[in-house]
């Protein structure tokens, strides 16, 4: 029977929980000190490498990975200007990007010897850069500013040097707050979620020149959960303002799933399948309570991660994107970022 590895970060106790994952089940292997607060992941499965950002120190931590007992075991913890809040890995593992929420940098760092990082070159700056994610073929890559309300796009170099593209930069809507971003299949579409207007941006990308232009836009929360527009500096939860996170394509990428972390619910959304332009919303699901991770598995089942109450819980969508839940597991507080690694 196929089975992965799955490891969900603890964000607020610099722990890692690893399970094992087949069709059937998920089941715990066990849970690593990371020793540092957190943390977005970026996996090396090549190398059995993790990569951990740290807040406090600022930095990334390296980890091998045991497959077998799941066990993390620190290779060594690396210093960076930014707290990395989102951190990707080009496709040979010879490169890692961070991006740094609080200090607004996105950083480029080669990749060593049982992965030992050397910064490269100066980093750039945007307000509150919350996400960062590369081409295919790693020859561009994308950083999310929610602050400035804009994707700031580069070509980026073997040797991870950034160049800005013509344009630097494409706009989203002001005030709406851009937060993550993924590529489709054809590497021909970006979406991008706003965290304050409970939105999904599509972009259409050109793969020669990386260039974005934006195309269309479709509401991916439930517009009856009682939720404003938010902004800058609120406080969700005080306000009743929408909260949302992440995004993720289902496997064929028919559909974009988008987390709302207020009411905790995942909505799917459709997708044009030659345009890859937005369409209606399909269904919104209730999962755990403030989801901000989560993955679409091999399966095409969904793992969400609750911010707040110590659990994933694994979700099987039907045909409009309607998630039942199948199991759900412990995991360490503040649960925030999920990997999957094919065993």
């Amino acid at each position: 029977m196929d089975s992965s590895l799955v490891l969900v970060a603890n964000a607020k106790d610099g722990t890692i929980s690893t399970f094992t994952l087949t069709d059937d089940a998920l089941e715990p292997l066990g849970r690593s000190d990371v020793g540092a607060l957190g943390m977005p992941l970026a996996v090396d499965a090549d190398r059995d490498l993790v990569f951990a950002g740290t807040n406090n120190p600022r930095g990334v931590t390296v980890l091998r990975l045991d497959r077998a007992s799941g066990a993390l075991t620190p290779l060594g913890r690396y210093p960076t200007q930014g707290s990395p809040t989102y951190l990707a890995l080009n496709s040979h593992g010879g490169l890692l990007l961070s991006a740094s929420y609080h200090q607004g940098l996105g950083e480029v760092f080669q990749v060593g010897v049982d992965g030992m990082l050397t910064a490269i070159g100066d980093p750039i700056a945007h307000g509150n850069l919350h996400s960062v994610q590369l081409s295919p073929d790693d020859a561009f890559c994308y950083f999310v500013s929610l602050r400035e309300d804009l994707v700031a796009q580069y070509a980026l170099s073997p040797g991870g040097e950034l160049t800005p593209l013509d344009p630097p930069t494409v706009a989203a809507p002001t005030g709406s707050g851009p937060r993550h971003i993924v590529l489709d299949s054809s590497a021909t579409a970006a979406y991008v979620s706003t965290e304050y207007a409970g939105q999904a941006l599509h972009y259409r990308r050109d793969p020669v020149s990386g260039v974005l232009e934006k195309a269309s836009w479709a509401t991916c929360i439930p517009t009856d959960r009682g939720l404003s527009h938010s902004r800058f500096g609120a406080q969700p939860r005080d306000e009743d303002l929408i909260w949302c996170a992440d995004l993720h394509l289902d496997g064929p990428g028919r559909l974009l799933y988008c987390s709302e972390r207020n009411r905790g619910t995942i909505t799917a959304v459709e997708v044009a399948e030659q345009t890859g332009e937005l369409g209606r919303a399909t269904a919104h699901s209730d999962v755990v309570a403030q989801p901000r991770g989560f993955r679409v598995l091999p399966n095409g089942d969904l793992l969400v991660a609750s911010e707040t109450d110590r659990v994933v819980a694994r979700f099987r969508p039907d045909e409009n994107g309607a998630l039942t839940e199948v199991d759900r597991l412990e995991v360490g507080l503040g649960a925030n970022w999920i990997e999957v690694i094919p065993r």
